[in-house]
């Protein structure tokens, strides 16, 4: 809605996959899955055309109502959100940052969706645009 709305375009989408480098990551802000889920719907539809992967993670992000922010993840990498919690651990150490959220583990189970969402993305697919 409004200035924002191009953002969730298909024109947009695509353009952003022009500019991925090759097992690049598209990622981006999609809303309150709880409250919002025609907006996921809307962004698989529209990205999935581009990549060989189109889901979401969630993030717990409590400035906004309902607390849990989905954010669109699209790549042609398909191993990349398949990444074992020993590799994420190591990258983490090697970071050497500290963190008050995240965690590896937490990474991890990001990618795992609440049943409305998977049933939200499921139906998405079975739509055509």
């Amino acid at each position: 809605i409004g200035p924002g709305e191009v953002l969730f375009s298909s024109r947009f989408y695509e353009g952003c996959k022009r500019c991925l480098n090759e097992g690049g990551v598209f990622v981006a802000q999609n809303g309150v899955a709880f409250m919002q889920p025609e907006e996921l719907q809307n962004t698989v539809r529209r990205m999935n055309q581009y990549v060989k992967e189109c889901t979401f993670y969630m993030a717990a992000v409590p400035t906004y109502i309902g607390g849990s922010m989905a954010f669109a993840w699209a790549t042609d990498n398909v191993q990349a959100r398949q990444l074992d919690l020993a590799t994420l651990t190591a990258r983490f150490e090697q970071a050497d940052i500290e963190t008050r959220y995240y965690t590896p583990a937490v990474h991890q189970a990001s990618f795992a969706l609440p049943a409305f969402v998977e049933q939200a993305l499921q139906s998405a697919m079975s739509i055509t645009e």
